[in-house]
């Protein structure tokens, strides 16, 4: 495939790397800015950067004497809870192989993604399902906690093309696969930040999924705290019904979700939402019906699109309109890659600025910046 315009090689991932390192990065300079929120209408589990980072190392710490070695893997069996950051961060920053797997999964399915992968050890919290004979230790989530008190492991730094961590297609086009991601996978998805989420450091980025899913992983979690935002998470109770009080409630900045959650969210009411800049939305392409009845309930202007094609993580393609028009959050000169503002100590060559990354879904939508028009807080329906 041919690329509409090319400057280049972007900076390439410093080495040694790891990504927990990376995407905690920020947490020495940052201390008690909120990381994390696990918020639904009654409760919010605020996370620091400090309490995160000083969690997920001791979790680290906690693994290595659970006998784990680098390389080895670990089945995730854990849903929308503070205990999969932190189960997946520990695990890749001991140079453990972390498998995050959906919690809908039954007995049968995930006895044979313990086949396939092999894992050390899993990670199960209660009421998710494991098989009764597994072939290897099982370790409750609910005493992670007693792990975060434990001395900090250092992280392991190597070789950013080493693997870092499977996930598992959705399995929508036939069987689902383990996909391995090497460490520097975050490092490419690095672009993104001002080529498609327009994300700013003092952001509050809500995503409504499935932390399994690589788009909620990125976009909800790791993107969000590598620029030092706060990530804000419903918790697995949350539907989407409620989301539109979380965003206003929760002063949120940015939203992302697939679009069948916008068009549940737009069958309610939704309120005024003052602090929104822009939603986004990937894993299938957004019907302009459902555009359009965002646009009227929340005064924004029309999504723009970006397509971003998998490609090998060195070397992944990119599409961007010529005629793309610039916006206070999302903007970049045509035929250049998009530069942040701020210098990253991890990059040489900063401004930075890097290809996305390969596993970005092929619709790829970002809903531009608020325009002074009225809005409409009823529900919408037609679709």
């Amino acid at each position: 495939m041919d690329a509409i315009f090319d400057q280049g090689a972007p900076p390439p991932c410093p080495a040694p790397f790891n990504l927990a390192a990376y995407v905690l990065s920020r947490a020495g300079d940052l201390g008690d800015k909120t990381a994390l929120a696990v918020i639904s209408p009654d409760a919010c589990d605020n996370w620091s950067y400090e309490r995160l980072e000083t969690a997920v190392r001791g979790i680290a710490q906690g693994f290595l004497e659970e006998g784990l070695r680098p390389g080895d893997r670990l089945l995730m069996r854990v849903g929308n809870s503070v205990a999969f950051p932190l189960t997946f961060l520990a695990a890749l920053a001991a140079d453990i192989i972390p498998v995050p797997t959906s919690a809908q999964l039954t007995v049968s399915e995930v006895a044979k993604i313990i086949a396939e992968v092999h894992p050390k050890l899993i990670v199960a919290e209660d009421g998710v399902a494991v098989p009764e004979n597994a072939p290897c230790p099982v370790l409750a989530a609910e005493t992670l906690g007693e792990m975060t008190a434990l001395p900090p492991a250092d992280y392991a730094m190597g070789d950013p093309e080493r693997p870092g961590y499977i996930i598992y297609t959705s399995g929508t086009s036939g069987q689902p696969r383990a996909v391995t991601h090497a460490h520097r996978a975050i490092w490419a998805r690095r672009m993104m930040w001002a080529g498609w989420y327009g994300l700013r450091e003092d952001d509050r980025l809500l995503h409504a999924g499935a932390f399994n899913w690589t788009y909620t992983l990125g976009t909800g979690l790791l993107d969000p705290w590598t620029r030092g935002a706060t990530a804000l998470i419903p918790d697995g109770a949350v539907t989407p019904y409620q989301l539109g009080a979380l965003l206003q409630g929760h002063h949120a900045t940015l939203f992302a979700a697939a679009p069948g959650v916008y068009r549940k969210l737009l069958r309610t009411p939704v309120p005024a939402l003052p602090s929104l800049r822009h939603g986004l939305s990937a894993g299938e392409k957004m019907p302009d019906g459902i555009r359009a009845a965002w646009e009227k309930a929340t005064g924004t202007l029309s999504m723009k699109r970006s397509a971003c094609r998998s490609a090998p993580p060195s070397f992944p393609a990119l599409r961007t309109s010529p005629h793309r028009q610039a916006h206070s959050a999302i903007h970049s000169r045509a035929g250049a890659w998009p530069c942040l503002a701020k210098a990253d100590p991890w990059d040489s060559a900063s401004p930075a600025s890097s290809p996305s990354h390969a596993g970005t879904p092929a619709s790829c939508w970002a809903i531009g910046e608020r325009r002074r028009r009225p809005r409409t807080a009823s529900p919408v329906s037609g679709f």
